[in-house]
């Protein structure tokens, strides 16, 4: 049962400023991380979502995936240290729990690419990323759950997180993978096999099929679009079934979650799908109703210019963590964490 004073989730980077503070020894980091949750719960948030990974690389020990070595930047290589002298996250969700709040651990299910911290299964299966129609294009760091590998893969995961000492896994929609594309073009990627095929069985289309395609470069010469002329087809039962392919895995991920007493959250990103570019349905308040994910949390709209003070005292209801126990018809949102540190010093 979710607690009625749960109203704000906060986003956590996993080192929070540990990178910036550099602390030297396990005991100022453990002290560093019980300060900074301390004063979450202070200024009124009730549940913390954490990262679990950077891109493709794990912050925790994994047997499962490609865990974070370090990087050339001065973070990078702090945040390297911090994590082969002791277990971050882990200390994390303990210091989180001392300070009376709720931990999950998130999991980004589309965004497994950065120079650097690509994750190996990720360069291994590049055949499985989110394909443009002409099959001549991909998006890095996006891998598609129609194929039995990544689901599994994903699974695995999961699991692995089911087994540490957060109250439940985030799956999370966002995405940094449009940096990676010079496409800006609405629905231009998702049009794999898996996904060209049930649409074929079920409204005998073929999302493959266009009469011409014009290929543009920049100033630069640098390819930066691609248009497919005619060929049209049901866009939005294309949509519906990748967002099908995603409910699969999310019935088997709630499994498992359950399996191991753990709560399985789903964080929108915010666009309908990955990003304007990989679009699928994503009727989340039906998989709320459902049954099949426990709580169901919104990030923060863009565009919102107003202080974070504010932002708290207008939509601190608002700002709750859904769940199968709450109205999902009720607007909501994430608030990062690092807005609510900057304005705790700030005052």
């Amino acid at each position: 049962m979710i607690q009625e004073d749960r109203d704000v989730l906060a986003t956590v980077s996993p080192f929070l400023q540990l990178a910036e503070r550099q602390p030297e020894t396990t005991g100022q980091v453990e002290k560093c991380i019980s300060e900074q949750f301390t004063r979450l719960r202070e200024s009124g948030v009730s549940a913390v979502a954490l990262e679990a990974c950077v891109c493709g690389r794990t912050l925790y020990p994994t047997e499962v995936a490609t865990p974070f070595s370090q990087t050339r930047t001065a973070p990078g290589c702090c945040l390297g240290t911090l994590l082969r002298g002791m277990d971050v996250p882990g200390e994390c969700c303990a210091c989180a729990k001392d300070a009376g709040l709720e931990v999950f651990l998130v999991l980004r299910l589309w965004d497994d690419y950065f120079p650097g911290l690509a994750s190996q299964f990720e360069a291994a299966h590049r055949h499985c990323r989110w394909e443009s129609r002409d099959g001549e294009f991909s998006l890095p760091g996006v891998l598609s759950l129609a194929y039995d590998e990544v689901a599994g893969y994903r699974l695995e995961m999961v699991e692995e997180l089911c087994a540490r000492g957060a109250d439940g896994v985030a799956l999370s929609a966002e995405s940094k993978a449009a940096a990676f594309t010079p496409f800006r073009r609405l629905d231009f990627f998702g049009f794999n096999e898996p996904y060209a095929r049930a649409h074929m069985e079920r409204f005998g289309e073929d999302i493959h099929a266009f009469d011409t395609a014009e290929y543009r470069r920049g100033p630069d010469l640098q390819l930066v679009d691609a248009v497919y002329s005619d060929g049209k087809f049901n866009a939005a039962g294309w949509h519906a079934l990748k967002g099908e392919f995603l409910e699969r895995f999310l019935e088997r991920a709630s499994k498992a979650a359950r399996k191991s007493g753990k709560r399985l959250a789903f964080l929108r990103g915010r666009d309908e799908g990955i990003l304007p570019m990989a679009r699928m349905a994503l009727p989340a308040d039906t998989w709320l109703a459902g049954g099949i994910i426990d709580d169901l949390f919104l990030p923060e709209g863009p565009g919102d210019d107003r202080s974070l003070d504010d932002y708290l005292e207008e939509k601190s209801r608002g700002a709750r963590v859904f769940s199968g126990d709450e109205d999902p018809r009720a607007d909501g949102a994430v608030v990062p964490a690092a807005d609510i540190l900057s304005s705790e010093g700030s005052e």
